[in-house]
């Protein structure tokens, strides 16, 4: 199904569709069998870097941060342009949809700043420390622990179906911090490098 939208949207989509006709990835790369065991490939880190660079990779957010202030419905024509072409956004989606747009939303600007872009550039990849055994990914029931230490924390415990570790630079890493508050309160995001 295809929606029609006004005039200004029509245009929106039209100079997305000019630039993927310019820029989009040859196929055969983006059907090249996936081992999950194997290295990212080259092309998609590219691919990232051109989407960012051309305010493409997340088109609502701000220009500073590679963006466009898309609105809503120039959102949904990009996401419909994705799907019906079939093209990857990112190389690392939790790393952009949730440890960036996480760290945009809650980060200090230094952190903002050492890991936000670096991230959206394809150049940081990241990996989610949620699911632990016997708990799954309830979070609430997670029994890793971080203690504050001096300036650092130490965590002890274990996660489990930690998709793309073997690649990621750094873990989101949700761990209990307040082992006396209830099970869901007491959880802090740590980065992990």
């Amino acid at each position: 199904m295809r929606l029609r939208w006004d005039d200004e949207a029509e245009a929106f989509r039209r100079e997305l569709d000019d630039w993927l006709d310019a820029n989009e990835p040859p196929d055969e790369q983006m059907r090249e069998p996936k081992l999950s065991s194997a290295p990212l490939p080259d092309w998609a880190k590219e691919w990232q870097r051109k989407l960012f660079d051309a305010g493409w990779l997340v088109p609502g957010w701000p220009p500073e941060l590679g963006g466009r202030n898309a609105t809503p419905v120039q959102q949904m024509i990009y996401f419909e342009e994705f799907a019906r072409r079939d093209l990857p956004r990112s190389l690392n989606p939790q790393g952009l949809s949730i440890c960036a747009a996480s760290i945009v939303d809650h980060g200090t600007p230094e952190q903002k700043e050492r890991w936000v872009v670096p991230t959206l550039r394809g150049e940081i990849t990241w990996c989610l420390g949620m699911s632990e055994p016997g708990a799954g990914s309830d979070l609430a029931g997670l029994s890793t622990k971080a203690v504050l230490d001096g300036d650092h924390f130490v965590v002890n415990g274990q996660k489990v179906w930690t998709s793309g570790a073997h690649h990621a630079d750094l873990c989101l890493c949700f761990v209990r911090t307040d082992p006396d508050a209830p099970k869901h309160k007491g959880i802090s995001a740590l980065v992990i490098d």
